[in-house]
């Protein structure tokens, strides 16, 4: 085994447990994949895409994704520390920078801050004017007050099997306005597996939807990346 800073240090690290005593085994990453046949991607979508500033990302994500080495991110979360929101490597302090995130992802980190209000009262009512639809509620009737409130906070969105049963098709003969609400979809559909994931790998949330009302918002979706990766 490679020591990464002094053997007093490394043996109280997950990686020197995975690898030495046999006891631990790699952290779970928080990604939830891409496309796949159950949402293909549709070459009609590309200037809605382009538009947003999302075309780099999402054509190199929905055509193929890396393998991603659990034992090595475990092994790199050893070196985070939070201090200094840097990797204490044994040779020296490195962390993840704008130039990073632009320069893998293809994302613009140049344009507008993505400040936006996450409220999410009448998200429902929101998506069907956005996109048509919306999932069916399956809050219980008989909750009330604030914890129902909190609940549909929380469940603002949709599952990503709902996208998929409901969007993952253009019609061949779509009308321009079908074209972009499955664009829109598509595009709320990526982001929030890959760029913005939860833990639950479940729910595309709505707030990312929300922000794709305009094409051409000219957000900085780099910037937002490494935000929310922090």
């Amino acid at each position: 085994m490679v020591w990464l800073l002094d053997d007093v240090y490394d043996v109280q690290h997950r990686a020197y447990m995975m690898r030495e005593k046999d006891k631990l085994e790699p952290l779970k990453i928080r990604y939830h994949g891409v496309s796949g046949p159950a949402m293909p991607y549709d070459e009609r979508y590309t200037p809605y895409i382009k538009k947003a500033g999302l075309l780099p990302w999402i054509l190199l994500v929905s055509r193929s994704t890396p393998n991603l080495n659990a034992p090595l991110v475990s092994a790199l979360v050893d070196r985070w520390r939070p201090e200094t929101h840097s990797f204490h490597l044994r040779t020296g302090e490195m962390t993840v920078t704008l130039e990073d995130v632009s320069l893998i992802t293809g994302l613009a980190i140049d344009w507008r801050p993505l400040c936006m209000s996450t409220d999410s009262d009448g998200w429902r009512e929101q998506m069907i004017a956005l996109i048509g639809m919306t999932p069916t509620e399956a809050e219980d009737d008989v909750e009330e007050g604030e914890e129902k409130k909190k609940r549909e906070r929380k469940a603002a969105g949709a599952a990503f099997t709902w996208i998929q049963n409901n969007f993952a098709t253009c019609p061949p003969d779509a009308t321009d306005d079908v074209i972009q609400t499955h664009a829109r979809v598509y595009m709320w559909y990526i982001v929030s597996r890959t760029l913005f994931p939860d833990s639950t790998g479940k729910n595309a949330p709505w707030m990312w939807l929300k922000a794709l009302t305009v094409f051409d918002s000219k957000w900085s979706w780099g910037s937002a990346t490494l935000a929310y990766l922090y």
